[in-house]
């Protein structure tokens, strides 16, 4: 596959920043966030006109840069602020060399995701803010990559920032809703940032990311079987992933780091939609005591207790100091506990909850939205689109993904994996196999073949079989696929898109 870019240009807001916005101080949360880039691709089935749909992309974002005008500005490291100067957002065009269906049934690689974004290197600072990659597949598909710097963004403000465009696109900018840049109340008087977050050092060459999805069936027999309390799908995962994390870690101590966004739980006058790096570090210990098989419910237990103890702590916080201490501390901890090298770190971000399938630019929600591949160790969790479900991206060393995917926390039995496979194919086979015609058959004996599973601890890919009714166009589009790879994918039913053209739905072997 060859990702060839065609145009490379900045884009500016359609009119000029006020003199009196041009300077925007970072807060002391973004003052501390790392230099990293946060990527995100959102794909689309191909829009009706192509052509047209790409100028306006163009135009729509100039338009929406009014509104959002941090992001066509540039950072001025030696004052800790945004010159919101008008200089662009980093806009490019491409050209991917396959058709959308091909790219994520048949050759979907982490790794090749990262071609589709500007800025796939995550712990990369430059001083632009915003950078976009529009992708246009063989079949007229599209693929938005948009990189966005995460010292002045986390996720709320990606995803309020591509709503907003995409509304703008549809209807147009009066009608878009901006997040609020007014952080002057996070900024403390004479404030010098002594820490900022730390960034594990990991070998960035051997790192592998994969994905996991977990179903809404999948999750409730998780609740079922821890059985009592209360609690979300994402404390539910955070724990499980992190006992696994456990179970095949070296060390005996771990720590899970994952964000709280406290926007809106404080008595400080932050906006609900304000924009920003808006969250502290939660700090989580388990401590082994020889016991590195931990039960899931005490797992749970302990998330879920800092929780309610971050809540407690950032409800009472009356000033920018009492929020920033926690933050401070936080990362006071981390450094400590990297310096000392005797506890495995744990990073997780959950996006769970986030609206970032309501991007729809006028030709539909995007069908898949797809994390990167990271440059560090973590799990990246979002919701599926449909089904309730959620997908884990898991970056991790090759020896711990392995390790992790034999858990029997993650996998399947095989055999249970195989029965999954053979309902797939005959829900498959009654509701398209009028429509697929004679080319069913041929695809059914490639998925006979793809059924021989190699033994644990082969290194053989096991290979992928896509069985669709229609080829990716303005009229069809991708229905179901039957994904089997031992090692590097999980066996997986997907449906994509449109939601109609499949009667198997979204059904994923994660557990």
């Amino acid at each position: 596959m060859e990702v060839q870019i065609q145009t490379r240009k900045l884009i500016k807001p359609s009119s000029p920043t006020p003199l009196h916005l041009r300077e925007l101080k970072l807060s002391c949360f973004d003052q501390i966030a790392p230099p990293a880039f946060g990527s995100f691709i959102f794909f689309f089935k191909a829009p009706i006109n192509g052509h047209q749909t790409l100028k306006k992309l163009e135009s729509s974002l100039s338009d929406v840069l009014t509104k959002f005008y941090p992001f066509a500005g540039r950072f001025i490291q030696d004052r800790n602020a945004i010159d919101c100067n008008d200089q662009g957002a980093e806009y490019l065009e491409a050209r991917v060399s396959v058709s959308l269906n091909q790219f994520i049934l048949e050759e979907l690689d982490v790794k090749l995701v990262n071609l589709l974004v500007p800025y796939p290197n995550e712990l990369v600072f430059t001083p632009t803010i915003l950078a976009v990659q529009i992708n246009e597949f063989d079949c007229g598909g599209l693929a938005i990559g948009t990189s966005f710097s995460h010292k002045f963004a986390d996720g709320f403000t990606i995803f309020g920032f591509m709503n907003g465009w995409a509304t703008c696109c549809r209807i147009g900018v009066d009608a878009v809703k901006c997040l609020s840049f007014e952080t002057e109340s996070l900024l403390p008087d004479g404030f010098k940032p002594t820490y900022k977050m730390p960034v594990p050092d990991d070998n960035l060459d051997t790192l592998i990311t994969k994905r996991f999805i977990f179903t809404a069936s999948t999750i409730a027999a998780l609740k079922a079987k821890v059985g009592v309390g209360q609690f979300s799908r994402a404390q539910l995962l955070i724990a499980l992933i992190w006992k696994v994390r456990i179970s095949m870690a070296k060390k005996k101590d771990s720590l899970q780091i994952f964000p709280y966004n406290f926007r809106g739980k404080t008595a400080l006058p932050i906006p609900s939609n304000g924009a920003g790096n808006l969250f502290i570090n939660i700090l989580v210990r388990f401590t082994a005591n020889d016991d590195k098989n931990p039960d899931l419910l005490h797992l749970v237990n302990l998330v879920g207790n800092e929780l309610r103890n971050a809540a407690e702590t950032f409800g009472k916080a009356e000033t920018a100091e009492d929020l920033f201490l926690s933050a401070t501390n936080s990362s006071r901890e981390i450094h400590e506990t990297l310096s000392k090298g005797d506890t495995e770190i744990c990073i997780l971000t959950s996006l769970s909850k986030f609206p970032y399938y309501e991007a729809d630019f006028g030709w539909g929600m995007p069908g898949w939205i797809a994390s990167v591949h990271k440059d560090v160790e973590m799990v990246l969790l979002m919701d599926t689109r449909f089904d309730g479900g959620v997908e884990a991206w898991v970056t991790l060393e090759p020896d711990n993904m392995w390790a992790a995917r034999l858990d029997a926390g993650l996998l399947l039995e095989r055999a249970w994996g195989l029965l999954l496979l053979l309902l797939a194919c005959c829900a498959w086979a009654a509701g398209c196999w009028a429509a697929a015609g004679p080319s069913a058959v041929g695809l059914l004996l490639r998925l006979a073949q793809s059924t021989a599973l190699p033994p644990p601890g082969a290194t053989a890919d096991g290979g992928v079989v896509v069985l669709s009714s229609s080829s990716c166009s303005s009229g069809g589009g991708v229905t179901v696929a039957v994904r089997q790879r031992w090692l590097q994918e999980e066996v997986a039913v997907e449906q994509s898109w449109p939601r109609e053209a499949a009667g198997a739905g979204l059904l994923v072997a994660a557990i």
